[in-house]
């Protein structure tokens, strides 16, 4: 992956981040004199969100960095944004940078949206001249005309994040860092990012983006980085880094088919169980609102007859959130006598950002063939699907809307 530090963006030696665990900074004398006093004779423990890494990323290249909530994706972005500083390790970075890390990352609330287009571009150096220029196109793109001239503090999260995107897409910085912006905003807008994306790293600038969505990573970046636990795991072609990535979490299928602790009759059993996304790539989290598919693997004993699947969702506190079942959505296998896969397809997945896990049971003519409780661990990462953050009020279930399909 590379070709030598002269053609390299990006160069990382060494780099190390770490943390006091339990640390909160306080915004007065007053209040850090007391914690300094409260913290005597505390021994301090520190942890590393990121460790020793090491990367040379090359001009023109679009990387996908990839890993679990918690890997350290993120703190890399924002030290290579200058937002917070190394423990340990270095960092070279030649041309102009433009990062989009949170919602409104470098707007100052007070100021409209046509001042903070030009306060971005004085930040990555460019002129006003050059900001003219590209105006009416970047306010083309975000879509919001009418409130070019309100201050940003009034934005929804969706103008914020619209308005965030055209900046830094269009204001053609040498490198551009991006966190999750393709896991918000409704289907047509995070399409007109991608082909934007496709766009910009067709000028052969240089891209990396932190997703989720591993079919997005798939259409758009050439390399990928793999993180885990703050440490680099595996750097090289995007194909390779989702399926190092997907290979350690293998578990999750095998653990459906190898487990014991399952009651029923047996005639009819789930052998695998997969997460995958709208054009059926495999992934190991959700997002608020998201296409997602659950393809589960039957086998059956002998030849058998009105198969019926239910997944129950539940919270790790035991609340049932909703349930799918193909008889229910007038899918019910009629039936069966081998191995047979039937997908769930939910169009907006409905919970909010939390761990779930999922009951699935299996019934042949109305009596129990199989049921693995626990069967399938969720974790729900944020996106716009409920603009509160909050989740539903009842913890007694809902109704979804899902199709069943057999394959």
């Amino acid at each position: 992956m590379t070709q030598g530090k002269d053609n390299a963006a990006i160069v990382i030696e060494g780099l190390s981040k770490s943390y006091e665990r339990g640390k909160v900074r306080k915004a007065d004398i007053r209040s850090s004199l007391s914690s300094l006093l409260e913290g005597g004779g505390i021994k301090r423990e520190f942890f590393f969100a990121l460790k020793d890494i090491n990367l040379q990323i090359e001009r023109g290249d679009v990387v996908g960095i990839i890993g679990p909530n918690g890997a350290g994706k993120s703190t890399l972005l924002k030290l290579l944004s200058r937002i917070t500083f190394p423990t340990e390790g270095k960092i070279k970075i030649r041309g102009t940078l433009s990062s989009m890390l949170e919602v409104g990352t470098g707007f100052h609330p007070e100021l409209t949206g046509r001042e903070n287009i030009y306060l971005n571009g004085s930040i990555i150096g460019m002129k006003r001249e050059e900001v003219n220029r590209k105006l009416d196109s970047i306010v083309s793109f975000s879509g919001i005309e009418s409130f070019l001239d309100t201050p940003v503090k009034h934005y929804s999260s969706g103008m914020y994040v619209r308005l965030a995107f055209s900046v830094a897409a269009h204001l053609e910085p040498d490198i551009l860092l991006i966190d999750e912006v393709l896991a918000v905003g409704d289907h047509e807008f995070r399409r007109k990012c991608l082909d934007k994306l496709l766009d910009v790293s067709s000028q052969g600038r240089t891209i990396m983006m932190v997703s989720h969505q591993m079919s997005y990573l798939k259409e758009l970046c050439k390399s990928g980085v793999y993180i885990d636990s703050g440490r680099l795991v595996y750097y090289g072609a995007i194909d390779e880094t989702i399926n190092h990535y997907v290979s350690q979490n293998e578990f999750k299928n095998i653990a459906v088919k190898d487990r014991v602790d399952r009651r029923g009759s047996g005639l009819v059993m789930v052998r695998k169980f997969e997460m995958l996304d709208e054009k059926h790539d495999r992934i190991v989290t959700i997002f608020t609102g998201q296409s997602v598919v659950f393809s589960l693997e039957l086998e059956a004993a002998k030849e058998v007859f009105n198969v019926v699947i239910q997944m129950e969702f539940y919270d790790l506190f035991g609340h049932l959130w909703f349930v799918a079942n193909n008889n229910m959505s007038g899918n019910s296998i009629s039936s069966m006598n081998s191995t047979k896969k039937i997908e769930c397809n939910i169009p907006k997945f409905p919970l909010n950002a939390n761990s779930y896990f999922i009951n699935v049971a299996v019934y042949v003519q109305n009596k129990l063939s199989d049921e693995v409780t626990n069967a399938f661990p969720v974790e729900v990462v944020p996106g716009l699907y409920y603009q509160t953050g909050r989740l539903p009020p009842s913890n007694r279930g809902f109704l979804v809307e899902y199709q069943w399909i057999e394959r």
